[in-house]
């Protein structure tokens, strides 16, 4: 007697399809769908139209006869999609619409910023002294405010245009390089990608106690991690810069510490690469007479304070690191200085091809420690993941870079995405951020609550 086989079931194909649509959703469609670095983070997908999409893929695959039947509401659900789109363009509700992977369609964003205050920007001279040059309120204008610092410790001042908050505070000294590698403190509070929003970073940090209504350091032992990402888009980078500065010398008074993980965009303003440069800062840059390009030099505070970073550090048992970790800088097998250190010199290093494997890595936007998206986007392989863990000793690797819409565990939570938009939420009163307190690891937001990842 035969056997008639039986019908396979597609469930791998549903696996598969499943594993798809969570990608989606982890990366935000702006990755995936396209944009990439320089997309902003006002895209415009239906959910519905990516599973759609998906559907009619693994469909086709598995029943080829359905295809037939879903075209049509596809083509018309495609339709709809892209009217809708359009139309929230039209009323610049959005900024772009996803037509297929990879493709946009882009509405023009005009930049509008322009001359207002800003600074300090202290750049030293021969003898030892220093220019501070700041833009500030006179009036129902501005004016230009020069001031000659003698002394090493001589007060500056920052003022904030978007609240009103001004704060002084002496200039110190940093180390020539941060260390690597810190012991693990009883409560971290970790932030990413702030992009020159002043405002979110500020109801974050009060929120979270960190600091107090005049932004002073009230954290105690605690640790602040910033994991990149401080430049560009917005506009209050400089004074973002200078609140970090401040907190840096007063968390060291209380016996907390400030890290300050470079980011892609410290290193592109570092390096002479200014695509999200807001134009505020070419036109304040004339007012001062002081070209962009020099505003972060090696004979400037924050420009000699900014090379001392590190790119990748590990607290505790915790890697930080604003990419990732790329198979190809693993296989270097250099320990975390050497690792920072090779960043660090390329930043002020010519731009030549005659460099080694690892300099060549440290400048490659795919590869390098502040770029890599392939733990984002679960593109490595969990081997790699656990082979870095354990090159570096290590338990988990926080990331930012790749934005997510909520704080994301990956990897069996060997990994955690930071990179949320704050942009959007500040507008609606909401910060969000890594919480790790005892080695628990838990989500904070800007009401000072906090729940377990």
């Amino acid at each position: 007697m035969s056997m008639k086989p039986a019908m396979p079931m597609p469930m791998l194909r549903i696996e598969r399809m499943m594993a798809s649509i969570s990608r989606l959703r982890l990366a935000r469609f702006h990755i995936l769908l396209g944009g990439g670095e320089g997309s902003g983070r006002r895209g415009f997908v239906v959910p519905a139209a990516g599973f759609a999409y998906l559907a009619a893929k693994y469909s086709a695959l598995t029943y080829p006869f359905m295809a037939k039947r879903l075209l049509l509401p596809l083509v018309g659900l495609y339709i709809l999609y892209l009217a809708g789109g359009l139309a929230l363009a039209y009323v610049e509700v959005i900024d772009r619409v996803y037509f297929f992977p990879g493709f946009a369609i882009k509405r023009p964003m005009p930049d509008k910023s322009t001359f207002a205050p800003d600074g300090p920007l202290v750049q030293y001279r021969p003898d030892g002294t220093a220019l501070s040059r700041r833009i500030v309120p006179q009036g129902a204008g501005f004016t230009i405010q020069l001031d000659t610092l003698h002394h090493p410790t001589d007060s500056l001042t920052c003022f904030v245009q978007e609240t009103g908050l001004t704060f002084r505070f002496p200039r110190h000294a940093f180390p020539a390089a941060e260390a690597a590698e810190y012991p693990a403190p009883e409560k971290m509070l970790v932030v990413s990608d702030i992009e020159g929003n002043f405002k979110g970073l500020q109801l974050i940090l009060q929120g979270a106690g960190v600091t107090d209504a005049q932004a002073r350091w009230r954290f105690g032992r605690g640790h602040l991690v910033f994991v990149g990402d401080l430049f560009d888009r917005g506009l209050q980078v400089t004074e973002c810069l200078w609140l970090l500065y401040k907190l840096e010398h007063e968390a060291a008074q209380a016996g907390g510490k400030v890290h300050f993980i470079l980011g892609n965009h410290e290193v592109m303003n570092l390096t002479g690469h200014y695509k999200y440069l807001r134009r505020k800062y070419r036109k304040n840059a004339d007012s001062l007479g002081v070209e962009y390009a020099r505003w972060y030099a090696p004979d400037t505070e924050l420009g000699r304070w900014l090379r001392t970073k590190n790119v990748v550090e590990r607290i505790g048992p915790t890697l930080f690191v604003h990419g990732g970790l790329s198979p190809e800088a693993a296989a270097l097998r250099l320990p975390l200085p050497a690792l920072n250190d090779l960043t660090r010199r390329s930043l002020d290093a010519p731009d030549t091809t005659g460099r080694n494997a690892a300099e060549k890595l440290a400048r490659n936007p795919k590869l390098s420690p502040d770029w890599y998206r392939g733990l984002a986007q679960e593109d490595a392989p969990a081997t790699h993941v656990a082979a870095v863990l354990r090159q570096y000793g290590a338990r988990r690797l926080v990331i930012a870079h790749t934005p997510v819409e909520q704080i994301t565990p990956l990897y069996d939570g060997q990994v955690v995405a930071i990179d949320l938009p704050h942009q959007e939420t500040t507008g609606q009163g909401l910060m969000q951020a890594l919480w790790i307190e005892s080695g628990k690891f838990s989500v904070v937001d800007n009401q000072g609550r906090k729940r377990a990842l």
